[in-house]
C-alpha cells in the first residue's frame, strides 16, 4: 500500500511536472506532435479535444485540450506516438539546448563549469568578421588568437617546420584589430564561429564553447581548395602546439570529388595532423536529398554508361563538377553530350578524351570556339584525367555551362575496352537525371557523404531540425513547413563511404541556427536576418542558417569542452565517446537506414562529458541526463505505454534487475528518489 501511495502521488505529480516544463500552454491547451497511420479517424481526434494544426507525411501537429491526457490520445486508432511540445527558443541557445549543453555550462553534476577555456577551436572558412563582438570576452577583448589567410599578402607568412606557407598571419591583438574581413562577399565564417565558441550574451546567441580561443583561418568562398585547406589545418595545429594547448577543427565545407575511402590528400592531412589533442570536425554535406552518386560496372568495350544532368538547362550559366573514378584500376574513355529530352536524340558529342595511367590528358570545350557546341550551348567544360590518389584513373569535368533549351540535357557517356568499377560524384547542379530513359543513370543520394568526411581522421556530422518558425522581427515571421522539428534535416548528406563505413558519425542541431554575421559584407547574401545588437553604438548583425556547415560547430564546440576535461582526446575517444553518449529519441528509431542516416544518435554534450569524465551513471537515471528524479518515472511510465525507446534506455529503465520493465521499476525508483 505504500509504494502504491508513492505512486500514485508520483504520478499526480508528473503530470504537473510535464505540463509545467515541457510546454507553453494557451488559452487552456497545449501542443503535440502525434505520429499517425491511415487507420486514423480525424473526427475521433476532435471529440477527443485534439485539434489539428498542421499535417505532414506520416504525423501532425496538433493543440489538446489541458483536461485530455496522452494517455487518451494514444487510444486513439490510428495514433501511433504522441510527443509534446518543447518551447524553441528564438536565439542560439536552442542548439545548445537540445544537445545539452547547459548542463556542462552551469557545472551541475560536475566539479566545475566547463567553457572551453585553454582549448582552441581552430575554424577553416570564409567571410569573418575578426572584430564581431561575439568573438569578444565580456571586457571587449578579442577572443580570436590568430588569424591566417593563405590569400593575403600584407602581412608576415608563416613558417611551418621550416617551410614558408603562403598568405599571411597576424597573432597579435593589435594586428588583429585592423582587420575587417577576408571575404566580403560572404558571411558563412563568421556564423559558424559563432556557433561553435561565440560569447556575446546580451542577445542570447552566444556558442558552445564561448571562452574557447579562436583561430579563423579565412579563403574567400570562391577561392576554396583542398591545398588551401590543408595549409590552414597545418597552421592551426601548429599554431596550438607552440601555445601548449589542445585544439579542435572545424571545416564546414564539403566536396565530392575524390576516391570517398579516405585517401584523398585532405583526408590523409587529416591523419596526419589527429591524434592526442588535436580532433578535426567536418560537416556531412547537404547532398542527402541530391542523386549526386553513380556506381556502374562497364561489361566492355560494348558497353556505354551514360550519366545526365540536370541542374543545367534554364539558360543560367552554372559551374559544377563531375568526378569519376576507376575504382578496379581500369582505363576508360569519356565524352560530353547533349540530348534532347524529348526524343533521346544525341544532338552533339565531344571527341573522347582517354583516362589511364599514361599521364595527365584534358580537352577544352567552348561554345566560343565549338560552332556545333554553341548550337546547344552557352559556355565551357574543362575536362581533365589522370591517376587519384590512390592511383585509379580519375577524371574531372569542370563545368561552367548553360543549355539553350530546357529541352537539351548535357552529360557524359564512359567507355571501356576492359570491364571498368566506375563510381561518379557529381556537386549539386550537376546531378544525375534520367529523363526518363532507361539507358541514362539514375543516380542515388547513397553515398553522398562529402570526400571530407569519409574518413575516421574526421568526426563527421550531420544535421536534425530544431526551429520551424524563425521570427525576423516584431511583425513577420519565416516559416519552413518542409522541417519538422526534432526530425532528420532530410538535406543531411550519408553513406556509407567507399569503405562500407556509414557516415556521418552523429548529428546535430543544424536547421534553423541563429548566429552572428559578418558586419563587413557588401552584398547581403542571407535569407533570414533578425535584429542586430548594438554595443558602444556599433551594429553587430546577427541572422539564422541551415545546414550541415551549422551543425559541425555545435559539435565542434561541444569536443572543446570534454578537451577542457580531458585535453588528451583523440578522434578515437571522441567517436567512442559518442557512441556511448548519443540518445535516440523517437525520431531517430523510426528512421528508415536510421544508423546510416543517423550514425550514434543525436549529439548529447552533457552525457558524453560524463562519459569522458569516467563518472559512472546514476542507478535509477533512465534518461541519462545525470540525475534521478520524477522525469525518468515520466520515461518508465511511457515505456509502458508502448512508448519507443533505444536498448540502452531499456537496460537503464530495469531498475530493479529483474530484466524486465514493469511497475515495480517505478516502485524502486521511488524508493531511491525518497531515499
Amino acid at each position: 500500500m505504500k509504494h502504491l501511495a508513492y505512486l500514485l502521488a508520483a504520478c499526480a505529480l508528473l503530470l504537473g511536472f510535464k505540463l509545467d516544463a515541457a510546454l507553453v500552454a494557451t488559452d487552456g491547451y497545449y501542443e503535440v506532435f502525434i505520429t499517425v497511420n491511415n487507420q486514423l479517424n480525424e473526427n475521433a481526434l476532435s471529440e477527443a479535444g485534439v485539434t489539428i494544426t498542421s499535417k505532414y507525411q506520416g504525423f501532425v501537429t496538433a493543440m489538446v485540450r489541458s483536461d485530455v491526457e496522452e494517455s487518451a490520445i494514444r487510444a486513439i486508432p490510428g495514433v501511433e506516438h504522441v510527443a509534446r511540445s518543447i518551447t524553441l527558443f528564438t536565439t542560439a541557445d536552442s542548439a545548445r539546448y537540445f544537445s545539452r549543453v547547459e548542463p556542462i555550462h552551469s557545472g551541475r553534476n560536475y566539479n566545475s563549469p566547463y567553457d572551453g577555456n585553454g582549448v582552441i577551436v581552430g575554424v577553416i572558412d570564409c567571410g569573418f568578421d575578426f572584430n564581431h563582438i561575439n568573438m569578444c570576452d565580456e571586457n571587449g577583448v578579442t577572443r580570436v588568437k590568430a588569424v591566417y589567410m593563405p590569400l593575403d599578402n600584407k602581412g608576415v607568412s608563416p613558417v611551418i617546420n621550416g617551410v614558408l606557407l603562403p598568405g599571411s598571419c597576424y597573432e597579435t591583438p593589435d594586428e588583429i584589430a585592423l582587420l575587417t574581413t577576408d571575404d566580403p562577399r560572404a558571411t558563412h565564417g563568421t556564423m559558424v564561429a559563432g556557433v561553435a565558441a561565440g560569447s556575446y550574451r546580451g542577445n542570447g546567441m552566444f556558442g558552445v564553447a564561448p571562452a574557447a580561443d579562436i583561430v579563423a583561418c579565412g579563403i574567400p568562398e570562391t577561392e576554396l581548395s583542398d591545398v588551401r585547406v590543408a595549409n590552414c589545418i597545418s597552421y592551426i595545429q601548429d599554431y596550438a602546439k607552440r601555445q601548449g594547448k589542445p585544439c579542435v577543427i572545424n571545416m564546414s565545407i564539403s566536396s565530392n570529388v575524390g576516391p570517398h575511402d579516405g585517401n584523398s590528400y585532405l583526408n590523409r592531412v587529416c591523419r596526419q595532423v589527429s591524434g592526442p589533442g588535436c580532433v578535426v570536425v567536418a560537416s556531412a554535406g547537404n547532398d542527402g536529398l541530391t542523386p549526386v552518386c553513380v556506381h556502374r560496372d562497364i561489361a566492355g568495350k560494348d558497353d556505354t554508361v551514360t550519366t545526365l544532368m540536370s541542374g543545367f538547362r534554364d539558360s543560367q550559366t552554372r559551374t559544377g563538377y563531375v568526378n569519376a573514378i576507376a575504382q578496379n584500376g581500369m582505363p576508360f574513355s569519356t565524352r560530353f553530350v547533349v540530348v534532347d529530352t524529348r526524343s533521346g536524340d544525341l544532338l552533339y558529342s565531344s571527341s573522347d578524351m582517354s583516362v589511364d595511367g599514361n599521364g595527365n590528358t584534358s580537352l577544352v570545350l567552348s561554345s566560343d570556339q565549338d560552332n556545333l557546341l554553341a548550337t546547344y550551348c552557352i559556355g565551357s567544360i574543362n575536362m581533365t584525367g589522370g591517376l587519384n590518389e590512390n592511383g585509379d584513373p580519375s577524371s574531372l569535368y569542370d563545368l561552367k555551362i548553360s543549355s539553350r533549351s530546357k529541352y537539351y540535357a548535357l552529360g557524359l557517356q564512359f567507355n571501356s575496352e576492359d570491364e571498368c568499377q566506375l563510381a561518379v560524384w557529381s556537386s549539386m547542379y550537376a546531378y544525375f537525371n534520367q529523363f526518363g530513359f532507361s539507358w541514362a543513370e539514375k543516380g542515388t543520394e547513397s553515398g553522398s557523404i562529402s570526400d571530407l568526411a569519409a574518413t575516421d581522421s574526421v568526426i563527421s556530422v550531420g544535421a536534425y531540425n530544431t526551429k520551424q518558425y524563425l521570427p525576423l522581427d516584431e511583425n513577420s515571421y519565416y516559416q519552413r513547413p518542409n522541417l519538422p522539428p526534432m526530425h532528420l534535416s532530410e538535406f543531411t548528406s550519408f553513406g556509407p563511404d567507399e569503405n562500407g563505413i556509414n557516415r556521418p558519425d552523429v548529428c546535430a542541431p543544424g536547421s534553423m541556427v541563429y548566429s552572428s554575421c559578418n558586419r563587413h559584407v557588401e552584398l547581403p547574401n542571407l535569407a533570414y536576418w533578425v535584429p542586430s545588437s548594438w554595443v558602444d553604438d556599433v551594429e553587430y548583425p546577427y541572422g539564422a542558417a541551415l545546414g550541415t556547415s551549422m551543425s559541425a560547430p555545435v559539435v565542434a564546440g561541444t569536443i572543446a569542452l570534454w578537451m577542457q576535461a580531458e585535453p588528451t582526446l583523440s578522434a578515437a575517444d571522441v567517436r567512442d565517446a559518442l557512441r556511448h553518449s548519443s540518445y535516440h529519441d523517437v525520431e531517430v528509431l523510426t528512421t528508415e537506414n536510421s544508423e546510416m542516416r543517423w550514425g550514434t544518435g543525436k549529439l548529447d554534450a552533457d552525457a558524453g562529458m560524463r562519459y569522458v569524465l569516467h563518472i559512472e551513471p546514476k542507478n535509477g537515471d533512465i534518461n541519462n541526463d545525470g540525475d534521478v528524479n520524477i522525469s525518468d518515472i515520466n520515461c518508465i511510465i511511457d515505456i509502458l505505454l508502448g512508448g519507443l525507446v533505444d536498448k540502452d534506455t531499456m537496460r537503464r529503465a530495469d531498475v530493479n534487475n529483474d530484466r524486465e520493465v514493469s511497475i515495480s521499476d517505478i516502485n524502486a525508483l521511488i524508493d531511491i528518489i525518497l531515499n
